[in-house]
């Protein structure tokens, strides 16, 4: 069995592991996305602090086990106090980080969505306007994370066809928008969100914050959500928490 292994990491998310611990999903630079036991976090002497919070990035000792990792030090590195204070901003943060876990297999590195993701954090802690998920910047975001797994949707064309025409739906199976001739069983969409949409993936996260919320973004998010639960199985519970199907 290998020794102990520093890593740079993202928490994503935790949840409690007996009376006393903790079990952290993180997202490493150096080796993936990878489960951790953190003993004691939970006791009120606990060494920890608020080190090992989700969308903290820190520094990590990590010793192998036969299914887990187990954290021995953490070292703080980011803390994106702002998003925390903001209910937004948390449920931003909590959307993208959980859109990156289930994008990312086990311990396989992916270095380029690493930095992506804490790009996104970073911006997110600049504050956001209005409702995270009416936010371009979140929409942005999904969508840069899509495009790193290999899912970006096809949006320049009918994803059927292949023709110029005017885009009336998006279809997840078939993989973006879709003209009139194909719709079919696609979701109807506005001009307006098919416009987030291009931004979303043309625009930088910088300027992508500096952007108002709007309905065109909310119901471009919902699109972009189909196509995620179509390609992982699995539909975002942050999104459904506040109110996205």
């Amino acid at each position: 069995m290998p020794g102990p292994q520093k890593a740079r990491a993202i928490v994503l998310s935790s949840r409690p592991l007996g009376e006393a611990d903790r079990i952290v999903r993180l997202f490493t630079r150096e080796l993936g996305r990878v489960d951790a036991v953190v003993k004691g976090v939970r006791k009120t002497t606990s060494r920890w602090g608020g080190r090992l919070e989700p969308f903290n990035v820190v520094d990590l000792l990590l010793h192998p086990g036969r299914s887990l990792y187990t954290v021995t030090q953490a070292q703080l590195v980011d803390v994106f106090a702002r998003l925390r204070a903001e209910r937004e901003g948390l449920s931003a943060a909590a959307i993208v980080c959980e859109a990156a876990a289930g994008l990312t297999p086990e311990h396989e590195p992916e270095e380029r969505m690493f930095a992506l993701l804490r790009n996104a954090l970073r911006e997110l802690d600049k504050g956001i306007s209005g409702r995270a998920v009416e936010s371009p910047l979140v929409l942005g975001a999904l969508l840069k994370l899509l495009y790193e797994a290999g899912y970006l949707p096809v949006l320049d064309h009918c994803a059927a066809c292949g023709s110029g025409g005017r885009a009336l739906g998006f279809s997840a199976a078939r993989g973006g928008l879709v003209c009139g001739d194909c719709a079919g069983e696609a979701v109807p969409i506005t001009p307006e969100a098919v416009e987030a949409l291009a931004d979303a993936v043309s625009r930088s996260l910088a300027d992508l914050r500096e952007q108002p919320a709007s309905p065109a973004a909310g119901e471009a998010l919902r699109d972009v959500h189909r196509l995620y639960a179509y390609h992982t199985g699995s539909r975002l519970r942050a999104l459904r928490l506040a109110g996205v199907g």
